[in-house]
């Protein structure tokens, strides 16, 4: 059995730094923190974390919850945005040591979601 990218770069400890420090960066741009109003930010990290998790690996769990087109239905999502959230992820990932190759796997599986989120080409 191969190790996953989860495992490799230290399971939900390290996946939980990766995400804090992308929501730090996504803070400080009001063309995407405005996507957040009204949003409860600790259940958002959680579930984050959880999609990322994924992304690298982890066995799914059990979720239930809104679809990613239905969670972000009506929020007017630009490519733009779609596209900066992507570059401050890849930011994230790098300044918490995750490999150029690693991040172009973990990335291609969230852009994979870009028609579930994107609503303003």
């Amino acid at each position: 059995m191969s190790q996953t990218l989860f495992d490799k770069y230290g399971g939900v400890p390290a996946v939980t730094l990766i995400v804090r420090d992308f929501y730090r960066r996504v803070f400080k741009r009001p063309n995407l923190r405005r996507y957040f109003e009204g949003v409860a930010i600790e259940k958002l990290i959680l579930h984050q974390i959880a999609f990322v998790s994924m992304a690298m690996g982890r066995m799914p769990h059990t979720y239930e919850g809104l679809t990613m087109k239905e969670a972000h239905s009506g929020l007017g999502i630009s490519g733009a945005s779609f596209d900066l959230a992507i570059d401050l992820l890849e930011d994230a990932m790098r300044d918490n040591d995750v490999s150029a190759e690693d991040r172009r796997v973990i990335l291609a599986a969230v852009k994979k979601l870009r028609a579930d989120i994107v609503e303003i080409k």
